[in-house]
C-alpha cells in the first residue's frame, strides 16, 4: 500500500475516531461510565471512561490479556514450550533445548506482537450488541478477525484508541507497524522451531489408566 492510501486511510479512521462526541455516554449500575469510543464499519463502539474502573468480569479478562501482552506469551505458546522442553529432555538433545530456551527469553525484549494488541483492542472496546460486564472469546475472535482483514486497524489502535492505555511500546515518539511486524515475525520463527520439535515427536504417549 503506498504512503499516499495509508495516510488516506488514517485520517478516515481519525475522522471516524472524532465522530465519538456526536454519540452519547452514558451510566452502568450507576457506577461505571461509558463513553463513545469511535465508529467502524457502520459500528460504533464503546469504552469505559477509565480503564481502571470496570466490571469484574471485563477486568479479569483485561488482566490476562495484559499479562501475555507483557509476557509476550500466551497459553498456546508455554504449552507448546513445555512439551518440546520435554521431548528434548528425554533425548538428551541440550543444543535444541538451549535453542528453545534462548528463543523463551528472545521474546521479553520484543515489541508486543499484533495479536496480543488487537485482543487488548478488543477487550477495551465493546460494540452495543457486546455485555460490557463480560468478555466472550469466541465473539471477540470474530471482532479481531474483521479487524485484522481491514488494512490500516493496528496502525489506527496504536496511534489512536490504545496510544494512552499502552505508552511503553512508544519508540522515538513514533508507533510504527512495521516495528510489531518484525516482532510478529520472530514469533513466527519461534512457533517453527516448536512445531518441528513436536511434529518429529508425534504424539504424547497417554498413560493407562
Amino acid at each position: 500500500m503506498s504512503l499516499l492510501k495509508v495516510g488516506r486511510l488514517f485520517r478516515f479512521f481519525r475522522w471516524l475516531f472524532r465522530r465519538r462526541t456526536r454519540l452519547k455516554a452514558y451510566i452502568l449500575d450507576s457506577k461505571y461510565r461509558v463513553v463513545p469510543a469511535f465508529s467502524w464499519a457502520g459500528e460504533d463502539y464503546y469504552c469505559f471512561d477509565s480503564a481502571y474502573d470496570i466490571p469484574t468480569g471485563r477486568a479479569l479478562a483485561a488482566m490476562t490479556i495484559m499479562t501475555e501482552l507483557e509476557m509476550r506469551v500466551d497459553e498456546a505458546y508455554l504449552t507448546k514450550h513445555i512439551r518440546a522442553c520435554e521431548i528434548l529432555l528425554n533425548k538428551g538433545k541440550l543444543v535444541e533445548l538451549a535453542l528453545i530456551n534462548n528463543n523463551l527469553k528472545e521474546r521479553l525484549t520484543l515489541a508486543p506482537f499484533p495479536d496480543h494488541i488487537y485482543k487488548l483492542a478488543s477487550v477495551s472496546y465493546f460494540t452495543a450488541q457486546e455485555s460490557p460486564y463480560s468478555y466472550d472469546f469466541v465473539y471477540n475472535a470474530a471482532k479481531i478477525k474483521k479487524w485484522k482483514e481491514a488494512n490500516g486497524t493496528l496502525d489506527f489502535f496504536l496511534k489512536g484508541p490504545l496510544k494512552t492505555l499502552m505508552p511503553f511500546i512508544q519508540q522515538g515518539g513514533e508507533l510504527s507497524s512495521q516495528y510489531f511486524q518484525t516482532a510478529e515475525s520472530v514469533n513466527q520463527l519461534h512457533q517453527k522451531d516448536l512445531h518441528s520439535i513436536i511434529s518429529k515427536a508425534g504424539p504424547p504417549l497417554s498413560i493407562a489408566t
